[in-house]
């Protein structure tokens, strides 16, 4: 999808005809093409274009393993990459923009850097929550058409700075998005920039937006940390993410009926929603011109949810990005409770210190997200993780003085910083449940087994009940440490390194990779490439991969947490879709949500 049409009704979130019929293809080491009166290139997997295979051929898809599959006679091998692009063409009518920064205070200026094809564009920003609140308009602004290079998924747009605004000192802390509309001939096309207002400390939650898991699906350009363009054969993920780039569509503003990875979506949704329609997530945001990672990431579908919630329930908060962090525990100094909500996977060393210094000092973590996994760097304006690759390609890996920045597994051998020591919990026992790919028919909710905890107060909740499966609220990915069952109970083991005195409350089981049956219907995801995550886990943690240690990686589960550190306290939900307990009123949900609140900003 170049870009998204607007017929001018004056909804952001609408998707307009024209739009759901204009999206962007690109191949192994082409550029972008549009499907909507542009050249479509097919690639096969040597490069060349728009080659017949004659026969049968072994075919390999993706980079964090490959999967082998015979390709029948009359069909053409494509190994193409889905992602929005700027056309690159001066004829073409579009936008696109990006902001030099990803948060800012009052008094900073916002430097939109921006590229048209319109010699002429308009701009509005408004904080985006329960109410939309426009603080900026200006029309007839000068447009400039800037070529964009081919990597700039890695090393930035390099586009000019069109205009720079103020920030306000009565511009309330929050997340803003920035409209970029251009017109001609009666054509209009839109595309969305979006930054952070941090706060002055006169609230007492600290609201974390998990930008640096944005930023690993964003694939602008051409590639993100899971797929893309990048590499010799232009098939892989670029371990390298600029910040100098437009976020990719649906990751600032998304349509209300967007779907979620999770099986459950179809039940609640139709229930819910009249206008939603339960195709599969990706191939939805694929027909629909969205990116196919706005699911997983970003502030439409993933960190907005719980801010309505907070601000319909009248908790007030100031806004961070994670870059935030970099700068020390400062940031977080005055503070009563950091919220974080979503999909929470990526941290760099700095974040955690600063998050460690907050707890340990008698701060408390609100955690209601989960999948904590890798350890990213901030380099030269870009986001660093090699992920698997990171062993053989990490330039930190053989230097001892920065081996524990390797950019892999926070568990990883070289590392040695579990995750549960700062969250409570890793996203390693158990990544998945309740998603098409694998354990699909799972309830979904959690299942209690320490009902007298304080967590679980006001709630009537009993050992053995389960809450928030008719919205589906565990998974997609999820969080957890390995647990024994002591006497009816759950109580951690030490494989994760748990923090001392850590509570399990609730559970659900989740899994790295499945073992199918071999039936009809089986729901498997990894395991046709012979469980590549376990032995990926195992290699990494212990440096081997025989039966016994693969056991340990297989199976584990969501789970609830209670964890003190230092004089603080963690709460950790243990998944990602919590907020849609939130979202569609559950009582429970919303209950906890609020105890815990209660209880870490010590009011009545």
């Amino acid at each position: 999808m170049i870009n998204g049409f607007d017929k001018g009704e004056n909804n952001p979130d609408r998707v307009p005809d024209e739009g759901r019929r204009r999206f962007v293809v690109a191949g192994a080491a082409a550029g972008a093409a549009a499907l909507s009166g542009q050249s479509f290139a097919a690639m096969d997997l040597d490069g060349r274009e728009g080659v017949d295979l004659p026969g049968e051929r072994a075919v390999e898809f993706g980079s964090a393993g490959p999967i082998s599959m015979r390709v029948p006679q009359g069909w053409r091998g494509m190994n193409l990459v889905f992602y929005e692009m700027s056309a690159n063409d001066p004829d073409f009518l579009e936008i696109y923009g990006y902001c030099d920064a990803q948060s800012y205070q009052a008094g900073d200026r916002v430097k939109l850097h921006v590229s048209t094809t319109s010699d002429r564009f308009d701009l509005e920003i408004y904080r985006d929550g329960k109410e939309k609140e426009v603080v900026y308009r200006k029309s007839g602004l000068r447009g400039k058409f800037t070529p964009t290079p081919a990597d700039a998924y890695m090393n930035g747009c390099g586009w000019p700075v069109l205009h720079e605004v103020a920030v306000d000192k009565q511009w309330r802390s929050g997340f803003y998005v920035v409209l970029l509309t251009v017109e001609k001939n009666g054509e209009r096309k839109r595309a969305e920039a979006g930054f952070v207002l941090r706060g002055n400390k006169q609230t007492r939650i600290a609201y974390l937006l998990t930008t640096n898991t944005w930023q690993a699906y964003n694939s602008w350009g051409g590639a993100n940390h899971y797929w893309g363009i990048h590499g010799k054969q232009g098939d892989a993920n670029s371990p390298m993410l600029s910040f100098q780039r437009p976020w990719e569509r649906g990751l600032v503003l998304a349509p209300p009926n967007f779907p979620y990875q999770s099986s459950v979506r179809d039940r609640m949704r139709l229930e819910q929603e009249a206008d939603f329609s339960p195709e599969g997530f990706t191939n939805w945001a694929f027909m629909m011109g969205y990116s196919a990672w706005a699911s997983s990431a970003g502030w439409a579908v993933d960190n907005r949810p719980f801010a309505i919630w907070a601000e319909e329930n009248g908790y007030p908060m100031d806004y961070l990005a994670q870059t935030d962090l970099d700068q020390g525990a400062e940031v977080l100094r005055g503070y009563d409770v950091v919220v974080i909500s979503g999909h929470d996977e990526y941290w760099s060393w700095d974040q955690r210190d600063a998050m460690d210094a907050f707890v340990e000092g008698g701060g408390k973590l609100a955690r209601f997200g989960a999948n904590m996994l890798w350890q990213v760097r901030m380099e030269d304006g870009r986001q660093v993780c090699y992920k698997d690759a990171a062993e053989a390609l990490d330039p930190v890996r053989n230097d001892p003085q920065r081996r524990h920045l390797l950019t892999s597994l926070w568990e990883h051998r070289f590392v040695k910083r579990p995750s549960a020591q700062t969250f409570g919990v890793t996203g390693l026992q158990g990544i998945y449940t309740a998603t098409t790919g694998g354990a699909p028919r799972s309830h979904a909710g959690f299942t209690v087994y320490r009902p007298d905890h304080w967590v679980f107060d006001k709630t009537a909740l009993v050992y053995g009940d389960a809450f928030g499966t008719q919205e589906g609220i565990v998974g997609y990915e999820i969080d957890s440490v390995d647990y024994i069952i002591e006497y009816g109970l759950p109580r951690p083991s030490k494989l994760h390194t748990p923090l001392e005195g850590t509570q399990i409350l609730a559970i659900t089981p989740g899994y790295v990779d499945q073992i199918p049956t071999g039936t009809e219907g089986d729901a498997i995801l990894d395991t046709a490439v012979k469980d590549h995550f376990v032995r990926f886990y195992a290699h990494s943690i212990e440096g081997k991969e025989d039966p016994a240690t693969l056991a340990k990686y297989r199976y584990g589960s969501a789970q609830i947490v209670v964890a003190p550190k230092g004089k603080g306290e963690i709460f950790c939900a243990g998944t990602v879709y919590w907020f849609l307990g939130l979202k569609w009123r559950n009582r429970t949900v919303e209950q906890i949500t609020r105890n815990v609140l209660k209880r870490y900003l010590k009011t009545t």
